[in-house]
């Protein structure tokens, strides 16, 4: 007999119900709740009328503080000559959304000079020593270079400081700095370096039309959320989540999203009902429900690869830190699991329910990684709830999406996570007026300190000539060539800020304009003479004679048929036991699948382990359903 729908949903809600009984028995140990504190610094100077036409920061801002989540504390700084807060650091709650709003208003260009050292100093001034269970971030706006005076030598000192006093600071407090540099002649130099090595994100934007989506990758690189899967304009949310925010966004000339709840509600930002915000401003809307029903919701709305679904949950998907910047063939290893109300679900019933997977995303597209809990690789014990993976990235990238999901017959989640890849050292050969240097920079995003560098040239016979070089103020290491025109060699080896072992070799490099030599070519090997063929004599003639046939003794025919039967028989028996065993295996599942039907065909007891029977909350009434 067909399953009726009625008997269909009334498994997938019963199901539901006992996911979360599981979860809610699920006992383990406690991971730690950490807090998060963000500081967002704007550059309003006067060169931002050039760059920043429009005030695209402000509906930036509005976006970004608009998918601040809950145990989060943020305030706003602007600067140019001076720094003002223009919103002090609070909880972020409605009433500090709201002032975001209103005071985004005033973000202009009306200032003179661009002073990134006292923004940084006035921003972070309460940050002092290791914070625990708190993660600091400084995200940093700026189109331009540091420029606190009309001398040279003063700028120059700013900038010193910025990175000699500064910034040991900051990663002594533990603050990652994550800088947005909105013009071709911002100091993308400093802003790699500060984000660099606080393991913060460095992201260069071509125009202010592309601020709101470098702004969402920062709130995802500073607040982790979760999310739901949205595709094809849908997405499913399940009785976990007590908030779902939704960001969209759209064209100029695109008509207004429309939303529909599973019931077949519809809304819009101009016809609500309470529970649902809309905020609809330049390029984007942006819509939060509270306690959202469960079941499928749907959206008519322009497709956009950074549209997104994020959630406020207690079945939350947890991911290891993730480091921002690591070197090519580095390997990072990555842990996620869930976790219900901090706590972490490892009972095995429920996990054997989840399909949990990893998805790396670069300009060449999506490859799949293999993300386990069998106990293998690098996965301490099998069957725990932590799923493990190891990354490792062959050739540098200014991008990596790591993207790492979990589906389960009720729920999804899914989080996203960003890295760059570094070459540990790149090297050059440059023309000066001493004549020609070679140049190795280390990349110190991926690189501690401590290094040994080595240098040689190397001519045509394959002889080495050791250069001696030194490092300078920027960090740079460089040897004069002895040969001008003859290929240098390099080595790099040190730790990772990861503590891992990295070793880059280079060369062989050249002066601008000289070609590198050609290889050499194997000499070719002389070929050896053959050896001359001896004279073959004619063999005798031979007899033939027809080959010996030894004789076989053959049984009778009785006996070949007695021992014919001695071993087909016991073939034979043990065939029709099997036969006996599956069919009575086929007989007790129909009885077994009939009698489950009467119970949603699932087997409860079976899956909780035996714990008990699982119960229907109080006060949540079956819903009822014409068959």
């Amino acid at each position: 007999m067909p399953e009726s729908p009625s008997s269909v949903r009334g498994v997938l809600r019963l199901l539901s119900i006992v996911l979360a009984w599981m979860l809610a028995a699920d006992l383990a140990v406690a991971e730690p709740a950490g807090r998060t504190d963000v500081r967002i610094l704007i550059d309003i100077s006067g060169s931002m009328r050039q760059n920043d036409p429009d005030n695209l920061r402000r509906p930036a801002l509005r976006m970004l503080a608009g998918l601040l989540q809950p145990d989060t504390r943020a305030g706003v700084w602007t600067f140019a000559k001076w720094v003002n807060n223009l919103v002090p650091v609070a909880e972020v709650d409605a009433a500090w959304k709201t002032r975001i709003q209103s005071l985004s208003k005033k973000i202009n260009s009306p200032g003179q000079f661009t002073n990134i050292e006292e923004v940084l100093l006035k921003a972070s001034a309460d940050w002092e020593g290791a914070a625990e269970g708190e993660a600091r971030h400084l995200i940093l706006l700026t189109d331009g270079m540091v420029d606190v005076s009309k001398q040279a030598d003063e700028n120059a000192q700013s900038r010193a400081r910025i990175i000699d006093e500064i910034l040991p600071r900051l990663q002594s407090a533990k603050v990652r700095v994550h800088t947005i540099a909105l013009s071709e002649r911002a100091d993308h130099e400093l802003m790699k370096r500060l984000a660099g090595e606080t393991g913060g994100w460095y992201q260069q934007v071509a125009q202010a039309e592309e601020l709101q989506r470098a702004f969402l990758r920062m709130f995802e690189t500073v607040g982790t959320p979760d999310a739901l899967p949205l595709e094809d304009n849908r997405f499913t949310v399940d009785a976990s989540i007590s908030e779902a925010t939704v960001l969209l966004f759209s064209k100029a000339d695109a008509p207004p999203p429309v939303l529909f709840s599973p019931s077949g509600e519809e809304f819009t930002d101009s016809d609500l009902t309470a529970g649902v915000a809309w905020y609809r401003d330049q390029g984007y809307d942006l819509i939060t429900i509270a306690s959202p029903a469960k079941g499928e919701w749907r959206l008519r709305a322009d497709l956009d690869p950074d549209n997104r679904v994020m959630v406020v949950t207690d079945l939350r998907l947890q991911v290891s830190e993730v480091p921002a910047h690591i070197a090519a063939d580095e390997p990072v290893r990555i842990e996620a699991y869930l976790s219900n109300k901090g706590e972490l679900v490892s009972r095995p019933a429920f996990l054997r329910l989840l399909e949990v997977r990893a998805d790396a995303t670069t300009d060449e597209g999506r490859a799949p990684i293999d993300l386990n809990d069998r106990g293998e690789a690098d996965d301490e014990a099998a069957g725990d709830g932590r799923f493990t993976m190891r990354y490792a990235e062959p050739r540098p990238r200014d991008s990596v999406e790591l993207l790492v999901s979990v589906d389960s017959p009720t729920f999804m989640r899914e989080k996203r996570l960003r890295l760059a890849v570094h070459d540990a050292a790149v090297g050059e050969v440059v023309d000066t007026a001493d004549g020609a240097v070679l140049k190795v920079r280390p990349e110190t995003a991926v690189l501690q300190p401590d290094l040994q560098i080595e240098a040689w040239q190397q001519g045509a016979d394959g002889v080495r000539t050791v250069l001696q070089g030194q490092s300078a103020d920027d960090g740079v290491w460089q040897a004069s060539l002895i040969e001008a025109d003859q290929p240098a060699f390099f080595k790099v080896a040190g730790r990772s800020r990861l503590g891992n072992l990295v070793t880059r070799t280079g060369g062989p490099l050249m002066r601008p304009g000289v070609p590198p030599p050609a290889p050499p070519q194997p000499a070719a090997e002389a070929e050896p003479e053959p050896e001359p063929t001896p004279p073959v004599e004619a063999p005798a003639p031979v007899e033939q004679q027809p080959p010996a046939v030894e004789p076989v003794d053959e049984p009778p025919p009785q006996e070949a048929a007695a021992e014919e039967a001695g071993w087909l028989m016991p073939v034979l028996a043990f065939a029709g036991f099997n036969l006996l065993l599956l069919g009575g295996a086929g007989a007790w599942w129909f009885l077994r699948r009939r009698r489950a039907g009467t119970d949603d065909e699932f087997d409860f007891d079976e899956l909780v382990g035996g714990g008990g029977e699982a119960k229907q909350p109080a006060g949540d009434a079956p819903e009822e359903h014409a068959a």
